[in-house]
This record gives C-alpha cells, structure tokens and sequence, in this order.
C-alpha cells in the first residue's frame, strides 16, 4: 500500500507539472493542474510523514485517488487509488 501511494504520487506530481506546462494527455487547464500538484504534495507527505499533515489510511488515500484522476493525473491517481483499495481489504 505505501509503495503504490508514494509511486502514484510520484506519477501524479509529474503528470500535473506536464500538465502545468501544456503537455499534460488531458485536464482542465492551469486550475487542473494546481489541484493535482497540490493533492500530490499531500499524498507525498502522507507517505513520507504518517499521521502530521494528515493520517495515512486506506480511506484517504482512496479518496485522494478518486481527486487525482478526475483532477487530470490519471496514472498516478490509479495508482494511488489501487493502494487505497489495497490497504482497506487487509484490514
């Protein structure tokens, strides 16, 4: 679960800085893409810090993945998504 979600954000930060510069695959513009740099921050820090800027559970991550793709970081956002849905079904 914590390699999907650190590797989606990985992903989705560079998809959402490609997507900044207009080389993105798709996305609503410069808006799209401060959204999904910021959520990608946000997830980064959840992996990388657990429990201080926000808690590191399944649930979150699975709704971070949900906002990641709709908000144009498709594969990152699939990644996290599938952490998400990882975690929640081992526990």
């Amino acid at each position: 679960m914590k390699l999907l979600a650190m590797l989606g954000g990985i992903i989705a930060l560079i998809e959402a800085i490609a997507g900044f510069f207009g080389w993105g695959f798709y996305g609503w513009g410069i808006f799209s893409s401060i959204v999904a740099i910021i959520i990608a921050i946000v997830v980064l820090l959840s992996v990388f810090r657990p429990d201080n800027p926000i808690p590191y559970n399944a649930m979150f991550l699975i709704i971070f993945g949900i906002i990641m793709i709709v908000f144009s970081s498709i594969f990152g956002g699939i990644l996290v998504l599938i952490g998400g849905i990882l975690g929640y079904v081992n526990k």
